[in-house]
């Protein structure tokens, strides 16, 4: 894959931020917030059970018109085939050559959503993707021809859509996303509320040492600095027996997300 890389990136559209270099989570919801403030509704989809849906068959004629080398291919199509949910169905999603096959097999949606929709701004997460426009019956349009065109040459089913203003929030990777703000989502707070409560055990219990507790509890902190949550997190661990969240690593992580 050290060697693939580059052919199979080469196929991505810009906007498309999972499992790639220089991308990540932080870059997809800055795009997002920067979307929001610019248009009125937003078109938010997401493939049904992703990874467990994605036909081997069409996965090989992608990989084939990328690539041209028998016993290359020979090779891919094997890992291919060695996992299933159903027969000729399925990637394992621990697979490093998963990502790319999940990245490269939605890569021709990107294309049709961007040189045949021509949306106002569009921007995918592996199998999560939002679309903007501030005409909501554009969108409306737009989520059907999408709709009929993962099941026709994908073999895909979206979940139901979310269409919604800007102004009111968009639910995206574990963020709320509104024209004035970028706020965390509820399920996002419950989730770092136990890592915290874990944290705290394993610590007490003598399972990790002080040091570790902090790097975890920098870790989980890090992950959220774009969010307007600087109350929640000083809550979140006022009292922790190694401390609050350390000042000036704050602040180092904050001025790398702006």
């Amino acid at each position: 894959m050290n060697v693939l890389e580059p052919c199979f990136e080469r196929q991505l559209i810009h906007h498309t931020y999972a499992c790639r270099k220089g991308k990540g989570t932080h870059a997809a919801v800055l795009y997002a917030f920067h979307k929001a403030k610019g248009h009125s509704w937003f078109l938010k989809l997401d493939v049904r059970k992703y990874f467990d849906s994605i036909d081997h068959q069409v996965l090989k004629c992608q990989i084939s018109r990328l690539l041209k080398d028998p016993q290359l291919l020979n090779h891919l199509f094997l890992l291919i085939d060695s996992y299933h949910t159903l027969p000729g169905i399925g990637l394992p999603i621990g697979n490093l050559t998963s990502q790319y096959f999940a990245n490269l097999y939605l890569s021709g949606l990107d294309h049709f959503i961007l040189e045949q929709l021509g949306p106002s701004g569009y921007v995918r997460y592996m199998d999560d993707f939002v679309l903007w426009s501030d005409n909501k019956a554009d969108l409306v349009a737009i989520f059907q021809k999408v709709e009929a065109f993962c099941l026709q040459n994908l073999k895909l089913n979206l979940k139901p859509a979310i269409l919604g203003q800007s102004k009111d929030g968009l639910p995206f990777l574990g963020f709320l996303i509104k024209s004035q703000g970028i706020y965390l989502l509820q399920k996002s707070k419950q989730r770092m509320k136990k890592g915290a409560i874990a944290i705290e055990y394993e610590l007490a219990n003598g399972q990790i040492d002080e040091n570790k507790a902090a790097e975890r509890s920098i870790s989980m902190t890090a992950a959220v600095l774009l969010a307007r949550c600087r109350s929640f997190r000083a809550k979140l661990w006022h009292g922790s027996r190694f401390g609050h969240e350390p000042r000036q690593m704050r602040w180092q992580l904050e001025q790398q997300c702006d």
